[in-house]
This record gives structure tokens, C-alpha cells and sequence, in this order.
């Protein structure tokens, strides 16, 4: 009888915890959806961000087949090097080796981009 006791204190002891809402509310909402939304009707921030799309998405186009869908499932689906082996069937070594391709070429092309922008 103490086991089973014990067990459904835990057990709902658990649930309360996951019905927690971990956020913190803030006192005024308003204030921070106007503070967010200033700087997205900035036309000049607009324009930063659709030129850093455009190139962005032209580096990735300059990848391989291959190092395209390995990013893609890696960084848009979140999957591990191994679960994108396993997925794949492909070896894990190879998949880190054109990701790790991927990256550096990323890098290559984005680079000269990061430095000519001016700083904060």
C-alpha cells in the first residue's frame, strides 16, 4: 500500500511540474511587442535582411546535392550526424565529413559578407 502511495504522489507530483509555465509574464506585453516591431519597420534593418537572405540562399545553392539535403536534415529538421546516417543509410563518418564540407564553404562565401557589413 506505501509503494502504490508513494508511486501516485510521484507520478502527480510530475504532472505538476510539466504544467508549469516555465515563461516569466512581464508586466507590460504591450511595451515588448512594440520594442520588437520597431526595428522590423526599420527599412533599412528590411533591406540588411532580405540582402543576407539573398546571399545566404546563393551559398547554399553553390553546395553539392548531397551536402544540401545532409544540412538541411542536420540543421532545419535537427537531426544528429547519426540519425542522418541511419536515416540515410550513408556511413557516419561521410555524413560528418560533407557537413563539415558544407560548413566550410558556407563559411568561405558568407565571410566576405560579415566583414564588409558595418558593426552594431
Amino acid at each position: 500500500m506505501l509503494t502504490w502511495l508513494l508511486t501516485l504522489c510521484r507520478s502527480r507530483a510530475i504532472d505538476h511540474l510539466r504544467r508549469r509555465d516555465e515563461a516569466e509574464p512581464h508586466e507590460h506585453p504591450e511595451a515588448l511587442a512594440e520594442a520588437e516591431t520597431d526595428d522590423n519597420r526599420d527599412p533599412q534593418n528590411l533591406l540588411l535582411a532580405v540582402e543576407r537572405h539573398g546571399v545566404l540562399h546563393r551559398a547554399f545553392e553553390e553546395l553539392a546535392p548531397v551536402q544540401r539535403q545532409l544540412v538541411a536534415l542536420a540543421f532545419f529538421r535537427g537531426l544528429s550526424h547519426q540519425e542522418i546516417s541511419d536515416h540515410l543509410g550513408m556511413p557516419l563518418g561521410t555524413v560528418k565529413t560533407h557537413i563539415r564540407k558544407a560548413l566550410n564553404a558556407l563559411r568561405a562565401v558568407l565571410a566576405p559578407e560579415q566583414i564588409a557589413e558595418p558593426g552594431p
